[in-house]
């Protein structure tokens, strides 16, 4: 009888180590099924986060890289108007300047006399200034340009006319514009364009 009991116990014993080792076998395999899910997991969670956080430093390179863009353009801009503005008051000084008193009557000579040697030598020549200028210049200089000149031409002003003068070689259909504000629109586009050229070669573009 104590043999038998033994025996009962010994075989509780070996089957409760062997299903104690069992459940301990599989609890570890479901362990490590489920750290290999988690490790899979994280390495994909990490490779979403890592390709979000690349494309949302493109995003913001790419933005900052338009902001500084912009802002170089709009200082460009900037930079450019003033100096067109200081540019067309210097060219608008030096042009009334040299369109006033004995300049403005030494051009309109040349110019006058000039017309005698070509096509225009035997056409109606008409001469429009400023009031102002008009009133100086009529002290002894038309009469003399007259006498010089040896042909006919009309004489006279126009309150359009600030500075300078326009002539016309058809009787004042079409005319040849010589008054401040024109030249200096002619010349502003031309020193524009080599400020253009300037700035182009500052900023390394073709």
């Amino acid at each position: 009888m104590a043999s038998q009991i033994q025996e009962l116990i010994d075989k509780i014993k070996t089957e409760g180590v062997a299903t104690a080792q069992q459940e301990a076998t599989q609890i570890q395999e479901t362990a490590k099924a489920q750290a290999k899910k988690i490790i899979e997991k994280a390495k994909a969670d990490a490779a979403q986060l890592l390709a979000t956080a690349k494309e949302e430093i493109k995003k913001h390179e790419e933005s900052t890289n338009t902001a500084l863009k912009q802002s170089s353009r709009d200082m460009l801009l900037s930079l450019r108007k003033e100096i067109d503005q200081t540019l067309k008051k210097i060219i608008k000084k030096e042009v009334v300047d040299a369109l006033s008193g004995e300049r403005l009557a030494g051009i309109l000579s040349d110019v006058m006399k000039e017309s005698t040697k070509d096509e225009y030598k035997s056409a109606e020549m008409k001469v429009a200034l400023s009031p102002a200028d008009l009133k100086i210049l009529e002290d002894g200089f038309i009469a003399k340009l007259k006498a010089e000149l040896q042909r006919a031409f009309d004489i006279g002003s126009s309150e359009d006319i600030s500075k300078g003068f326009t002539i016309s070689f058809d009787g004042g259909k079409s005319c040849f514009d010589f008054t401040d504000n024109s030249l200096v629109d002619y010349l502003s586009v031309y020193l524009n364009a080599q400020v253009s050229a300037i700035l182009k070669e500052s900023i390394g573009t073709k």
